[in-house]
């Protein structure tokens, strides 16, 4: 084992036991971080920039408004992502929990009989507990006819070796059988060589491109560059595009409702399917901006 495997084996470990307290008891220490992180400002700058550059229309007090109920959000989001690596093995407590909801899965069955689908998500709802997408849903239908071994969750490694182990792995707790956690390195050559099993991969597609990014046009009242990769693929492949709208249901709770963008991407602009994922996930996030991650530099500049 080496060093690294060593520390990420410890962090982890200890990660697991605060997983296993109530989340109500997380969401008090995550209220306590939060208030932390708004004392010593964190990243204060980013996030009021953010805020105030995506609605220009708005006052100050509505700025701090959104931006004090974000600092808020981080510390549930936190407290979530912990105890969900507490439930280890334990899909019956997430579904208890009601954690996510699926509204309608028949679009996703349907589709997924004919072809392969990209399904497109964001830094709405809570991003970090999509390793468990398949824990969600208890009903035998929908495992009969999408087994888990064909749903895939892309991911983007860490910088961090350590922190890329450990959450790697506390994103898949709640099934540590599933394998179905994929770079987004590998993401091409895996779904090209998967084609003919009718493949679903789930895919964050509104991070800032950390090389050559496409025109997205104005989103959220800024000139945007994206992510092409996913749609050029679903393009590429025949495959179906589906926009994943995760709306918050209460606190530790999520709807998830798939709406389709295109039932098969063949011929079609890439580019013109990723303007149609930025214009439903604008239309999310001013309906309730707090479901965003705003502490992140989508926008260089």
């Amino acid at each position: 084992m080496t060093i690294i495997e060593l520390r990420a084996k410890i962090a982890g470990g200890c990660l697991s036991l605060c997983g296993k307290l109530p989340l109500g008891w997380l969401y008090g220490i995550g209220g306590a971080v939060s208030w932390a992180m708004k004392r010593i400002n964190y990243r204060k700058g980013v996030i009021y920039t953010n805020i105030a550059r995506a609605f220009p229309e708005k006052d100050y007090r509505w700025v701090e408004d959104v931006a004090d109920r974000y600092y808020a959000r981080i510390g549930e989001l936190a407290a979530e992502a912990i105890w969900f690596g507490g439930c280890a093995g334990n899909g019956n407590k997430l579904r208890r929990q009601k954690v996510y909801e699926y509204v309608n899965p028949e679009v996703l069955l349907e589709i997924q009989e004919k072809t392969g689908v990209m399904a497109m998500k964001s830094h709405c709802g809570n991003w970090e507990l999509f390793g468990g997408i398949y824990s969600y849903v208890d009903s035998e239908d929908f495992k009969a006819r999408l087994p888990m071994d064909r749903v895939f969750v892309a991911y983007r490694p860490m910088r961090n070796k350590v922190s890329d182990i450990v959450f790697y792995e506390n994103r898949r707790a709640p099934l540590p059988d599933y394998a179905g956690q994929i770079s987004d390195s590998r993401l091409m050559r895996h779904a090209v060589s998967n084609r003919t099993q009718r493949p679903v991969y789930i895919l964050n597609a509104d991070q800032y491109p950390y090389q050559a990014g496409h025109y997205v046009g104005d989103f959220l009242n800024q000139p945007t560059w994206g992510m092409l990769g996913g749609f050029a693929l679903a393009v590429k492949l025949g495959f179906a595009v589906l926009y994943m709208r995760e709306e918050r249901a209460g606190r530790g709770r999520y709807r998830l409702t798939f709406e389709i963008i295109t039932e098969n991407a063949k011929g079609q602009d890439p580019e013109e399917l990723m303007r149609r994922y930025y214009a439903l996930l604008e239309e999310d996030i001013r309906k309730d901006p707090v479901n965003w991650l705003w502490s992140h530099k989508r926008w260089r500049k």
